[in-house]
C-alpha cells in the first residue's frame, strides 16, 4: 500500500511537471503569435528583401549607413566615416569586407565567426515560424523596462547565438534585444533598444534605436532610419566578393 501511494505521488508530480511545461509552452506561443500579428502577421512571410537607409549618431559624428538584405541569402552594409566607406557583406557561408580605415582598400575575407554573425542578419522575419527555422524559444518571466511591462522571451538560433527579446505586454513590439555572439574569437554582448515603430507596406519596423556593445564599452550609438524599402529588386552580385 505504501509503495502504491509513493508511486501515485510520483505520477502526480510528473503530471504536474509535464502540464506545467505544456502551459509554459502554450504561453510563449501565445505571446509570439500576438507579436507576429502586431508586426504585420502573414505579411512577414512575404518579405524577400529589404533596403534600409539610416544615420548613426556615434561619438558626435553623423554616420550614414545603407544595409541591403535578401532573405536567407545575402547581407551587405556600407558605412561612411570621414569620407571613407567600409563595406561588409555575406553570401551564404562566405563573407568579405573592404575597410580603408584599416588600410584595406581591396576586399578581404571575413573571419568565420564574423560571417556566422552577419549571416544571422539575413533573416528578416525574426520569430515568424520560428519552429520551422529550428530556433529554440522560451519564456523566461516578466519584467519592467523603462516603465513598460514586458515578457522576456529568449531565442537561440541554430548558430548558437542567443537573443533575449523584451516584448511589450501592451503593443507586443520588441522593445529591446540583448544578443550574445562571438566575433574574432571574443564573446560580444550587445543591447538594442527599439522605438518609433512605423508601418511600411503593412510590416511594422522600429525607425529608432539605441545600441550599446561590450566591444565599445561606454559608447552609445543612436540609429535613425530615414528610408526603408520592402521587397526592392536586388542584384545578387552585390554580395559577391570583388576580385
Amino acid at each position: 500500500m505504501q509503495h502504491s501511494k509513493s508511486l501515485l505521488r510520483l505520477l502526480t508530480l510528473l503530471m504536474i511537471t509535464c502540464l506545467g511545461h505544456a502551459v509554459l509552452a502554450q504561453n510563449v506561443d501565445d505571446i509570439v503569435a500576438k507579436h507576429i500579428k502586431a508586426m504585420g502577421g502573414d505579411k512577414l512571410g512575404q518579405l524577400q528583401s529589404m533596403k534600409i537607409t539610416a544615420e548613426m549618431d556615434i561619438m558626435n559624428m553623423k554616420v550614414p549607413i545603407t544595409t541591403t538584405i535578401v532573405q536567407n541569402k545575402g547581407f551587405r552594409s556600407e558605412t561612411t566615416v570621414q569620407g571613407m566607406t567600409v563595406v561588409q557583406a555575406v553570401s551564404g557561408n562566405t563573407g568579405w569586407t573592404i575597410n580603408p580605415m584599416a588600410g584595406n582598400t581591396k576586399a578581404v575575407a571575413l573571419p568565420e565567426d564574423a560571417v556566422k554573425s552577419l549571416a544571422n542578419e539575413t533573416d528578416l522575419t525574426g520569430l515568424y515560424r520560428y519552429k520551422e527555422k529550428g530556433y529554440k524559444v522560451t519564456l523566461d518571466g516578466e519584467e519592467e523596462l523603462a516603465g513598460a511591462k514586458v515578457y522576456k522571451v529568449t531565442m537561440i538560433l541554430p548558430s548558437g547565438v542567443r537573443r533575449i527579446n523584451y516584448i511589450s505586454k501592451d503593443t507586443f513590439y520588441i522593445l529591446k534585444i540583448v544578443a550574445q555572439t562571438k566575433v574574432n574569437g571574443q564573446d560580444i554582448m550587445s543591447e538594442n533598444t527599439q522605438s518609433d515603430f512605423r508601418a511600411v507596406d503593412g510590416v511594422y519596423y522600429p525607425f529608432a534605436s539605441e545600441v550599446t556593445t561590450s566591444a565599445m564599452p561606454g559608447t552609445k550609438m543612436g540609429l535613425k532610419i530615414t528610408a526603408l524599402e520592402i521587397n526592392p529588386k536586388i542584384d545578387p552580385k552585390i554580395f559577391e566578393m570583388p576580385q
